[in-house]
């Protein structure tokens, strides 16, 4: 019978290189992007076992980005809610959570800013020992330019992540080796002990929607700015077209036509994502996986975790960390 070691969250924007970290553990098992644009829908995970004998493992979790080319942050919230409230309702030990950041990021941009409260949001102060803060890409850094990444990084550490290496948070550098990755897994699988992060007792144990918990909140007013504003431009654009339709002008009335096509379209995406917001994912996960579990009476919790996510899940068959 497998002991499950439990999860670990692997978390950031777009193209901080989450996938690259969990293929150093094992080539190829998740899709690489190559660019910002994001390359992934769902959760990807990669199960390592930590033993000869097969009864350990660690269930690594590739999680979407946020600042995603493709979609808004509120869906990329929907989305990791929906795994966390899932792992938690299934009992699965969350060890911790590896965020990573680019180190060839000059400055902390705007969206990197509101990712790092959101984050703190979703983790919330008692977790933070459970977390490794981690820069990536130290490989692509030249020889002659170490000395000003080490500044960079100095200065990320002094204005931003002070504050939560004083709560117990581990700060680490990621050069794409293997042994790096296996470092960092083993410093939260074997030596932590599991966490519960706010926003899975706010979505499981108080049945919140996403948008009434810490993480969502501002996620959601962002949301209602964006909608307000893009329902006011369409109102503009109605006003040209009824204008342009008494000229009879033609040229402007298709113009007009295709510009309000694409501004509706920008709308109803943005009422899904509304929607999507008030979903009580904590109810909705727990009964997926009990669901799930009376079908799958002698699958594992990892296991049944990914099927009702309908996650891509890998499975690692060997001893990790020293063999294949």
């Amino acid at each position: 019978m497998e002991r499950d070691a439990g999860m670990i969250l692997v978390m950031g924007e777009t193209g901080v290189g989450k996938s690259t970290f969990i293929n150093a553990l094992k080539p190829n098992s998740v899709e690489v992007g190559h660019s910002l644009k994001s390359v992934q829908c769902r959760p990807q995970a990669v199960q390592i076992y930590l033993d000869e004998d097969g009864d350990s493992s660690v269930t690594v979790v590739d999680t979407p980005g946020f600042d995603d080319s493709h979609r808004p942050d509120s869906e990329v919230l929907a989305e990791i809610t929906e795994f966390l409230a899932a792992q938690y309702a299934g009992k699965i030990p969350l060890k911790g959570v590896i965020y990573l950041h680019r180190i060839q990021d000059n400055r902390m941009k705007g969206s990197a800013r509101r990712y790092l409260d959101v984050f703190k949001s979703i983790c919330g102060e008692e977790a933070l020992a459970n977390v490794m803060l981690v820069t990536t890409f130290w490989n692509k850094v030249p020889d002659q330019e170490l000395g000003e990444y080490l500044r960079r990084e100095q200065e990320l550490i002094d204005d931003y992540w002070a504050p939560l290496q004083n709560k117990g948070s581990v700060i680490a550098q990621f050069d794409g080796s293997k042994e790096a990755a296996e470092s960092l897994i083993l410093q939260l699988a074997h030596h932590r002990h599991p966490v519960v992060l706010d926003i899975q007792r706010e979505l499981v144990d108080d049945e919140k929607v996403i948008s009434e918990t810490k993480a969502g909140l501002g996620i959601s007013e962002r949301l209602e700015v964006d909608l307000s504003e893009w329902t006011l431009s369409l109102e503009k654009i109605e006003v040209k077209l009824a204008a342009a339709q008494d000229e009879e002008d033609a040229t402007k009335i298709k113009d007009l036509k295709e510009e309000k096509k694409e501004v509706e379209k920008i709308i109803k995406d943005l009422e899904r994502s509304k929607k999507r917001m008030q979903s009580r994912v904590g109810n909705e996960m727990k009964v997926r996986f009990d669901k799930e579990r009376r079908q799958r009476i002698l699958s594992n919790s990892v296991s049944i975790f990914a099927a009702v996510l309908s996650i891509t899940l890998t499975v690692v068959k060997f001893v990790a960390f020293g063999g294949m």
